[in-house]
């Protein structure tokens, strides 16, 4: 799914851009995969810039989803798939896993898990790309140079943060796959609030904000 204009590169601005970016990366979604993709137009350098984060992103997000839906069964399986380094790169994360006990956020415990390293540049990668392509994609902008993106990865969805986002617009992707949450300031275009959901296992977001503000002016999301 596109819409807008086509003439320029949605990440910086470049004329002519010769191809178009899936956002989210489409390899988040299992095959068969839907036909409401959104994609913007991207130069080449942007586009395979991204390739090694997105790649990276899609092996934690399986990991992180686990296998008790569809979705993210399909996605577990098909991560395992495909080229050798693909393999290598899920075999080198598993081996990574450690047994962890698993509290509530007051202390409690309820029972074992496991836990492993998490590559929290190639996540805050991705999402700030995704911010950046679809902040494009539904106000014809490009941000560039001119905002900061502050990015968050959530634990869950709190009450207070869907209260929060109650009045932002709400898009889904694959009959549920994604859905998001989108908003910006009407007296500030460059202020805006962004919420993910990645197949009902894994919440994310962040802020917009012009250069000129201190990462204090941003708009709490909260983190995990």
């Amino acid at each position: 799914m596109s819409r807008g204009r086509a003439d320029i590169c949605g990440y910086c601005g470049t004329l002519s851009p010769t191809t178009r970016d899936h956002i989210p990366p489409k390899g988040i979604f299992p095959s068969p995969r839907p036909d409401d993709l959104i994609t913007v137009p991207s130069c080449a350098s942007c586009n395979q810039s991204a390739s090694r984060s997105d790649e990276l992103f899609r092996a934690y997000l399986s990991l992180h989803g686990g296998v008790d839906t569809a979705s993210t069964s399909r996605l577990w399986d098909q991560a395992l798939d495909g080229t050798p380094h693909n393999r290598r790169l899920h075999r080198r994360l598993l081996e990574g896993l450690e047994p962890v006990w698993l509290t509530t956020p007051s202390g409690v415990i309820h029972g074992r898990g496991y836990g492993g390293p998490w590559d929290s540049d190639a996540h805050d990668t991705t999402i700030e790309r995704m911010i950046r392509g679809l902040y494009f994609h539904h106000y014809d902008e490009v941000l560039g140079t001119r905002v900061r993106v502050k990015v968050h990865w959530l634990r869950s969805l709190e009450p207070t943060l869907l209260e929060a986002t109650a009045e932002c617009d709400q898009r889904s992707v694959g009959g549920g796959q994604f859905v998001y949450r989108f908003g910006r300031a009407s007296d500030h275009a460059l202020h805006s609030i962004w919420l993910f959901e990645f197949h009902k296992r894994h919440w994310a977001g962040g802020q917009t904000a012009p250069v000129e503000f201190s990462d204090e002016a941003h708009v709490q999301l909260g983190s995990g």
